[in-house]
């Protein structure tokens, strides 16, 4: 049991490796943000100002327990990584009528 985090951070840097090696390259210019329909907790962002940032689009909804197990993995990377130029954009998808009022 010891070695299963060992196991599977293992497993998780192979996949990773081979997901950069498998010649996905380039996939384009990020696509602009001017459709967003509001911003919370930061002014409007663009991907002209995002230029040479790692940016982590994540889609979530409050009252969905996969969006609530990986908050604090995302936070954690937020506050980790910041100053190496780590964007993490949240992107609201309410999937219920209560989910879709932003107050």
């Amino acid at each position: 049991m010891k070695n299963s985090a060992f196991w599977i951070s293992a497993t998780a840097l192979i996949c990773g490796v081979v997901a950069l090696t498998s010649g996905a390259g380039d996939e384009g210019r990020m696509p602009d943000l001017d459709g967003a329909v509001a911003w919370l907790n930061s002014a409007p962002l663009s991907s002209k100002a995002l230029r040479g940032k790692v940016v982590l689009v994540n889609f979530w909804t409050y009252s969905c327990i996969n969006s609530l197990r990986e908050l604090p993995y995302m936070k954690a990377w937020a506050a980790r990584y910041n100053d190496a130029g780590w964007v993490v954009i949240g992107v609201d998808a309410p999937e219920f009528g209560c989910e879709k009022d932003p107050v």
